[in-house]
């Protein structure tokens, strides 16, 4: 790999003997640490030293460059030496998504001040049609310019390779100029942050066609073999374009297999009460009755390491301030596993997923409360964090499942404790490009096995009469 470009950190102090944990490792802080866990090995950011600036503030990288994200026992490769260490590619994916998460945020505080009454904005700024005719905003090719940019800067233009959602055949239409100009503008807005977030920024603003190749860099077809990162730049755009959850989605796959995903959702609220009301009603409640600042009132950024055994989450650095590993705290899935207490979410859309058949598995396992009814992948989040149970989705006949759409979310879900599958129980296969090829009718993630069992059951006795 390409020698890493992030920014440097002086290094940390060895733990004293009265702080050290095991094998010397510095002991997590009680004010952000979860509960001690045996599961699969301990996972934990270590402690952030503080930054080392050069000259015009710009990042320096020096020889003592000391990763903060450091997780340790089982690993990947089976204990040993031949565990595999992707603390660099964790740390970067991090700071790389919440760097995109600001671009989104002010793209979508653009579109609800161009027109608060539907959140669609108008004008180069707005929401438009891509060739195919599905919505995509300013946001969805900024984001991927950004984190393309981002990623080769850090790991070497020639070491990254990238899946994503978006090409650059809109941009580079002749009706294409104001658009484009409009996401050359937010790309460079965010990359002149970039150090704030311990990444570098470019020399000097990135033109059209700076940005239009960064775009076009995310061209990979992915399979079975090699290491690629796959991008949703903004999943659930009609949510993003109403005010409501949306999410960034980035993992990285090694032959064939999610080894960490991080997923970036800046309208997550941390009180999951709060799932249940609209984003506007979020923000005029917010906006009557603002929290203090620096406090977990808004987004998050989750993210998980295969082997890890267990899953993280922060604030977001537009909300909070600063980029701060101390800011983390573990997530774990919920420990109910009685349906009647359960609750499922599925997808707002019905273009795409059946609600009735859902419905009726919910019906046939015992499920009594609402669904939980989430644009995006912030259903995996939810999971992940507690906040649900059960995540059904069963597409339409002729709709094939893309990669960029559950990677992240999967390798998280897991991580925190709970199981994902399609519904004949078996994993879902990331080694055959950019479509979740061999999928057995729908995909289903539970907080736990009884729970997925259940739903596996109900789905067998209920297929042969549905009209998927």
């Amino acid at each position: 790999m390409g020698g890493l470009r992030l920014s440097a950190w002086a290094a940390a102090p060895s733990p004293s003997p009265a702080t050290a944990g095991p094998r010397g490792f510095p002991r997590s802080p009680p004010d952000w640490r979860g509960p001690e866990r045996g599961r699969r090995g301990r996972c934990a950011p270590s402690s952030p030293p503080a930054l080392s600036l050069g000259a015009a503030g710009r990042l320096r990288v020096g020889a003592d460059r000391e990763w903060l994200w450091d997780c340790r026992g089982g690993g990947l490769g089976g204990g040993g030496g031949g565990e595999k260490d992707y603390a660099k590619e964790m740390e970067a994916a991090v700071r790389v998504v919440q760097v995109a998460c600001t671009l989104c945020q002010r793209v979508q505080d653009s579109l609800l001040l161009a027109d608060p009454g539907s959140g669609s904005g108008s004008g180069s700024g707005g929401v438009h049609s891509k060739l195919d005719r599905s919505p995509v905003t300013v946001a969805d090719w900024g984001v991927q310019a950004t984190v393309s940019w981002l990623l080769s800067d850090c790991f070497g233009d020639e070491s990254v390779s990238i899946v994503a959602e978006e090409d650059d055949k809109t941009l580079s239409s002749s009706d294409g100029t104001a658009l484009l100009e409009s996401v050359v503008a937010a790309v460079n807005g965010c990359l002149v942050e970039a150090p704030k977030y311990g990444l570098r920024s470019p020399e000097k603003d990135l033109g059209a066609h700076d940005v239009l190749q960064a775009i076009r860099k995310c061209s990979s077809t992915g399979g079975p073999k090699g290491r690629f990162w796959v991008l949703d730049p903004v999943d659930g755009t009609l949510g993003f374009v109403r005010g409501d959850q949306y999410a960034i989605a980035l993992a990285l796959i090694e032959d064939g297999e999610v080894v960490l995903g991080v997923l970036g959702c800046p309208n997550y609220p941390m009180k999951k009460e709060w799932l249940n009301y609209h984003q506007r009603y979020y923000r005029l409640m917010s906006k009557v009755a603002p929290p203090t600042s620096g406090s977990w009132n808004k987004g998050c950024v989750m993210y998980a390491h295969k082997g890890c055994g267990q899953a993280w989450m922060q604030p977001l650095v537009h909300d909070f301030g600063m980029l701060s590993w101390h800011n983390s705290r573990e997530v774990q899935v919920s420990s109910v596993s009685d349906p009647v207490s359960a609750t499922f979410c599925e997808p707002v859309e019905k273009a795409n997923s059946s609600h009735s058949f859902t419905a009726g598995l919910a019906h046939s396992v015992g499920l009594r409360n609402q669904p939980l009814r989430v644009y995006s992948m912030v259903k995996y989040a939810a999971i992940a964090r507690g906040d649900a149970e059960i995540f059904m989705k069963f597409a339409r006949a002729g709709y094939k499942e893309k990669i960029w759409d559950h990677a992240a979310g999967v390798v998280i879900i897991q991580e925190a404790g709970g199981v994902v599958t399609d519904a004949g129980g078996c994993p879902l296969d990331f080694s055959r490009g950019v479509y979740l090829e061999g999928l057995d009718r729908g995909i289903i993630a539970c907080s736990g096995a009884l729970l997925h069992r259940r739903i596996l059951q109900a789905v067998d006795a209920s297929w042969n009469s549905s009209t998927l």
